[in-house]
């Protein structure tokens, strides 16, 4: 139809796709739970240097020196899908930037905040005192974190000069691609006449 007249008032309607909106919050909070287990991992050195958070997929850059070993790759997705299996809820709390901040929530390099800030907490399994992640984040986030449902990193490497990138699919991405995986390893061990083991 015309375009509204600006002069009067007038009423706009935004919707977003259910589907793709949960898609985009599986990877989102995954993405603070990847961050968490970096940092567990390879040690508090890791500070985020970039994100994408797409509903098919996640990227994550962030500071650290060399590639994985295929142990470090193995811990961090283990950790991260524990997290994933404990069911914790996110906690989404506004508080004044200066509490946040008292408190070693996590905040994006070079990023500008306001006095009141937006806080997306994930707490340890088994102990509700004790954060896993704690985060500024304005973003869209699922309730638990069993909904994220599977996450698999997809790819590992260097992003620019003392930078490394990860790539991973989450929820229903990761589910189609461990199914075509499998049906992959089904068609090699036909044609070898063998058994997928």
């Amino acid at each position: 139809g015309e375009f509204p007249d600006a002069s009067k008032p007038f009423t706009v309607t935004a919707t977003v796709e259910r589907p793709s909106r949960l898609d985009t919050q599986r990877n989102h909070t995954a993405t603070h739970l990847l961050h968490a287990a970096l940092r567990s991992v390879l040690g508090d050195h890791v500070v985020q240097r970039g994100s994408l958070v797409a509903p098919d997929r996640l990227r994550f850059d962030f500071t650290h020196n060399q590639p994985f070993s295929q142990a470090e790759l193995d811990a961090i997705t283990g950790q991260v899908n524990e997290m994933i299996l404990a069911n914790r809820p996110t906690e989404i709390v506004t508080k004044p930037l200066a509490e946040a901040r008292g408190e070693g929530a996590m905040a994006l390099f070079g990023e500008k905040y306001g006095e009141m800030v937006r806080t997306v907490t994930i707490a340890e399994p088994g102990n509700g005192s004790e954060r896993w992640s704690y985060e500024l984040c304005g973003g869209t986030h699922v309730r638990t974190t069993g909904e994220i449902g599977q996450f698999l990193i997809t790819r590992e490497e260097s992003s620019s000069a003392g930078v490394r990138r990860i790539e991973a699919v989450t929820g229903r991405a990761a589910q189609a691609m461990v199914r075509e995986r499998l049906a992959a390893l089904e068609t090699v061990s036909a044609k070898l006449g063998t058994e997928p083991e």
